[in-house]
């Protein structure tokens, strides 16, 4: 199949939805599709370049009328990526579906809270009323996304994935070792690492057991968190590491007690997931997309809010029965979200938007092919 990827966002800028385009196109790549990225983020930034070399092709382009000018007939579906505001996608994937190629679009985003924002987005970018085939990274996605669209809409899920072995065994807490907490996340206001270090704070208030959160990864909210760490003297019971290679993660999540993930706004929660197969109890909030992969008191628990988050945490920390069952059960129980399930979506998807574009079309060449 030939596959056109519509993103404002990719390596090697780093994030959600990079990783998962660039994760997707080359699965797709290498199981024999011809698979072309067309983006707008540059070969270099943040310090990191991208050679751009591998069987996916990937074409920068330096504005939107470069974008436009594609030939997107040549592809059998263009599938384009979106957050909130796509200022490059979403009018470049619009102008394809009307120009008659398969087009799906992919919210990465919750656009509950965000206002008319989404709405006027889409609109401007002329997505709402394409003729696009509409879906989202997880079922609460999903739903947010219908509600801002024409009714009765449909909007199908397109999971995210992740390839991560399970740790070899559950680390059990031996005398004085602290229950260790850890948390993937690009150190940013939507994740609230803040939050986060307030809530490990009133925790180990509450309890006798040690405990010790590591937060992974680096951002502009880096600074503030490490003053706040000093500021509450938790110099020796919270960390904030940088960023982190993606092996040198695994390994720390392997040695790690629980998974922590502060973010409301969580449209789905790769880095969530990838501790959820690695082994680690994952503790999040209820309306986030962990819901669809984290079942109360099985993978994890799920938080009303930030004081049901300490509660919780607490009876994690100090139950380490509890703890164990929940992380035996995820280290030994394979998590359905895998790179097979996730790409027979896409495909269903794909062929669904294009019998979509073909009969639209076919009206229009009846009275040419004289039918």
């Amino acid at each position: 199949m030939r596959i056109l990827h519509l993103t404002d966002h990719y390596p090697p800028v780093l994030g959600g939805i990079e990783t998962h385009v660039s994760t997707l196109a080359a699965r797709q790549a290498g199981r024999g599709d011809d698979v072309c990225v067309l983006t707008t983020s540059p070969a270099s930034a943040d310090g990191r370049v991208c050679d751009d070399a591998g069987p996916v092709r990937v074409r920068r382009a330096r504005s939107l009328l470069e974008g436009a000018r594609v030939d997107v007939a040549s592809f059998d579906v263009v599938h384009a990526h979106v957050s909130v505001v796509a200022p490059f996608t979403a009018p470049v994937a619009a102008l394809a579906a009307r120009r008659g190629a398969p087009t799906v679009v992919t919210v990465h985003s919750l656009w509950n809270g965000m206002g008319p924002l989404p709405e006027a987005a889409a609109a401007i970018g002329g997505l709402r009323g394409a003729p696009v085939a509409w879906t989202a990274v997880s079922e609460v996605a999903a739903s947010q996304v219908r509600l801002r669209l024409p009714r009765h809409t449909p909007v199908r899920v397109l999971p995210n994935a992740v390839t991560v072995a399970p740790r070899p065994r559950t680390p059990r807490r031996d005398g004085d070792r602290p229950v260790h907490l850890v948390s993937t996340m690009r150190v940013a206001r939507r994740k609230r690492p803040v939050q986060l270090v307030r809530m490990v704070d009133a925790l180990a208030r509450e309890v006798d057991v040690p405990v010790r959160l590591t937060i992974i990864g680096d951002g502009p909210l880096r600074p503030r968190v490490e003053r706040l760490v000093v500021r509450r003297g938790l110099g020796e019971a919270v960390a904030v590491t940088g960023r982190v290679a993606p092996d040198a993660v695994l390994s720390m999540l392997a040695d790690a007690d629980l998974y922590v993930a502060p973010a409301v706004l969580e449209s789905f929660g790769l880095a969530a997931l990838e501790a959820r197969c690695a082994g680690l109890p994952v503790v999040g909030h209820a309306g986030s997309g962990l819901v669809d992969f984290v079942d109360e008191g099985v993978e994890g628990v799920l938080c009303e809010d930030d004081a049901d988050m300490v509660r919780r945490l607490r009876d994690l920390v100090t139950d380490d029965d509890l703890r164990t069952r929940i992380a035996e059960h995820n280290r030994t129980v394979p998590s359905p979200l895998t790179w097979a399930h996730a790409l027979r979506e896409h495909d269903l998807t794909y062929e669904a938007a294009r019998r979509a574009a073909r009969a639209r079309l076919e009206p229009a060449l009846r009275p040419v092919l004289g039918g």
